[in-house]
């Protein structure tokens, strides 16, 4: 039920199609509840010595009276008739329902989807790309078998089973009540197993999901798989997934099994019973041939809701464990949002200021030490140090990706957290080490930061990126459609669609991680005016070993552990003769070899 109370939100976008639907599977209840009548009046009226109603008497000899041929056609047509406006309703209900059920399930998983997208980093740090998409596309679909194969069941069946009661007590009450007799045996059944099946159900989901994400994190290292010879050790990890889920969903059918075969059970001992009173009944010249027909034809329209409650109550179970796990993302509270008074400055200059900042991944473990530093307008700061200093944490937290633990970040004297996060993030520009592209053209991949540019504004930045001529040998040009993660492009073009991104997005803060790490020394070369162009009158803040790039910055920071240990230009660093001259110093051997990489610890 907890899982109903969490799709009332959703219910608005359905309700017509709901309402339709559920009063057409009325109906059609109501047809069915007609359909065993006609048997009686063959066997009774037709067949039988027994005189039929006056109404039902001018209805079968309408034609012809006392003519039985024409009666039996009356009777068989009725039959057909009943069953066809019958199976008409059910069938637009299914279908109304059904729609109402995917419209559900649409909305559910774009909820999650742009729920996912707002948590913040630190969700993502500790839950796997898998265990999030099977969550969008298959636990979401839960909406959809709770809605067709639990609620609207037992709709239909409560429905039935008072219009059955009601008719069965009109025709023997005793029979009536022994039928009854059985239903303890059923609540009894549905408590049994209703907290084995879910159990059991949410642990094949969680294996389902896992199984997922063991393969998604497989396929998306295709090369380095291959590259390292591990297809192996990937098939058995996934086979061994593979076996684990196999076992949970064995354990689930055989409990689901085994709950419906005592449901059977005890519906046979009910049919037996009353197949017995009933007989004794007929043989005792007490009730008509006509009518232990009838009832036992209610009993088993009888036993169809009770055994559709059985059934439900499965799906139920199933559907509400599979819904859990998407409420959990729904009503996950992003750790980094927007405060309440949150604003946006009506310029940026691009004063940046870290206070006392310390920041820590795991408790215990600080990437960050109180790290105090103060950046002027158009500053190009170089954060420099060897791998876990804390260079790209230092980055991270001026994105807002996380929130220090202790201290402040202020942009133009305002503290980050008091900022729109929205806004913040669009007045700065990243070049990431791993350059993030997406499916679709060359184009759409460039104006992610700036939809509404215009194609002039993006071919002056490929141009000044040194991508232009590159984009204009493939076939189709800009409209070229990229593989996943630019898969079609080379290293070095990935990295140089990423900086003409940036360059793009024209922002006020740059973040540049390692913006020239896939290119040749000579594309470099090239590149550096293009950027230091960039880098004029921005605040920038550049991620890099090579000197190229560092000797570009006006100050150079260096962290160890954690804290700033140094910080000043190249000269004066190397005058100091302390960590950076160390780090310099250690990689001077390898110049001749690697002329561009010389601060690599």
């Amino acid at each position: 039920m907890n899982g109903v109370r969490k799709l009332f939100p959703f219910w608005p976008r359905v309700r017509a199609e709901a309402c339709v639907g559920m009063a057409l599977a009325a109906f059609a209840v109501g047809v069915e509840l007609l359909q065993p009548w006609p048997i009686k009046w063959l066997v009774d009226y037709v067949l039988g010595s027994h005189a039929p109603p006056a109404w039902l008497h001018r209805w079968l000899y309408v034609m012809e009276p006392g003519e039985k041929t024409a009666a039996v056609l009356i009777v068989c047509v009725t039959i057909v008739l009943l069953a066809l406006v019958q199976k008409t309703s059910q069938v637009l209900s299914s279908l109304l329902l059904i729609r109402a059920g995917e419209k559900l399930v649409c909305e559910i998983r774009c909820r999650v989807f742009d729920q996912l997208h707002r948590l913040s980093l630190a969700y993502h740090d500790r839950t796997k790309v898998g265990e999030s998409l099977y969550r969008v596309a298959y636990d979401a679909h839960a909406a959809q078998s709770l809605l067709t194969g639990a609620l609207v069941p037992a709709f239909t069946g409560a429905l039935m089973l008072i219009g059955v009661l009601v008719v069965m007590l009109r025709l023997d009450v005793t029979m009536t009540l022994i039928t009854l007799a059985t239903a303890p045996l059923f609540l009894f059944l549905i408590k049994g197993f209703g907290g084995r099946i879910d159990e059991r159900s949410q642990e094949y989901h969680q294996q389902e999901s896992a199984l997922v994400s063991d393969a998604q994190e497989s396929l998306s290292s295709i090369r380095a798989v291959q590259a390292f010879t591990m297809e192996a050790q990937s098939s058995i990890r996934f086979r061994t997934q593979a076996r684990q889920s196999l076992r949970c969903h064995l354990q689930l059918i055989r409990t689901q099994l085994h709950f419906s075969g005592w449901v059977g059970l005890v519906m046979a001992l009910g049919t037996a019973a009353v197949a017995y009173v009933g007989a004794r009944c007929v043989l005792a010249g007490e009730l008509a041939i006509g009518d232990i027909l009838v009832f036992l034809a209610y009993l088993g329209m009888l036993y169809q809701p009770v055994n559709a409650f059985c059934q439900s109550t499965n799906v139920a179970q199933s559907a509400g464990a599979q819904l859990r796990r998407v409420f959990e993302v729904i009503d996950s509270i992003p750790v980094i949002r927007d405060r309440s008074e949150a604003r946006v400055l009506p310029a940026v200059s691009g004063r940046i200021e870290y206070q006392r900042v310390s920041f820590s991944y795991e408790p215990g473990q600080p990437a960050l030490r109180e790290v105090s530093l103060a950046v002027s307008p158009g500053s190009v700061v170089a954060l420099v140090g060897r791998s876990g200093a804390g260079k790209t944490t230092f980055a991270s937290l001026l994105t807002r990706f996380y929130d220090p633990g202790e201290g402040a970040i202020l942009l133009d004297g305002v503290d980050l957290r008091d900022l729109k996060l929205e806004w913040l993030r669009r007045q700065i520009g990243i070049v990431l080490q791993d350059p993030i592209l997406f499916s679709g053209t060359i184009r759409e991949n460039i104006v992610v930061g700036r939809p509404e540019a215009a194609f002039d504004e993006i071919v002056e930045a490929t141009r000044r990126a040194q991508l232009h001529e590159d984009i204009q040998k493939f076939p189709a040009g800009y409209d070229t459609i990229l593989g996943e993660r630019g898969v079609n492009l080379s290293g070095g073009q990935r990295q140089r669609l990423s900086i003409a991104r940036a360059l793009l997005k024209d922002a006020s803060i740059l973040i540049l991680d390692e913006p020239t790490s896939s290119l040749d020394v000579q594309t470099e070369s090239g590149l550096l005016a293009a950027l230091k162009e960039l880098m004029r009158g921005r605040t920038t803040f550049i991620i890099a070993h090579r000197l190229s790039m560092v000797r570009m910055a006006d100050v150079i920071v260096v962290l160890e552990n954690g804290r700033i240990v140094e910080q000043g230009t190249h000269e004066e660093l190397l005058d100091v003769g302390g960590a950076y001259e160390a780090m310099v110093r250690q990689h001077q051997m390898s110049v001749s070899q690697e002329p561009a990489l010389v601060l690599q610890p």
